[in-house]
């Protein structure tokens, strides 16, 4: 994977998020809102207005850690990864093997 400039990632999320299946949509409001205790729903035509309300809670403003955590739950199969501060980037985070497994 190559790094991502954050607006990128950014408008990657909002997409996938846009296009998502209800039950995703309802485990991507979790992430971005974490202390809510309901969970929305998405039934009938909810879940295309709430897939909109994401998107452009994600486009208008998320903080870089909080767009890692969402990218590494919108994107479980891509290998996870971490902000970069200096560039402005998503970078593959690097599995760190744990001294038994050497």
């Amino acid at each position: 994977m190559k790094p991502i400039p954050l607006k990128d990632a950014v408008e990657q999320l909002a997409q996938a998020v846009e296009k998502a299946p209800p039950d995703e949509l309802v485990e991507y409001y979790a992430e971005l809102f974490p202390a809510q205790k309901t969970r929305p729903d998405v039934s009938g035509d909810k879940a295309a207005g709430l897939a909109q309300d994401l998107a452009q809670r994600v486009r208008n403003g998320i903080e870089p850690e909080e767009v890692v955590d969402l990218w590494n739950v919108v994107f479980p199969v891509v290998q996870r990864v971490y902000y970069d501060e200096e560039d402005a980037t998503l970078r593959p985070a690097h599995r760190v093997l744990r001294s038994e497994e050497y």
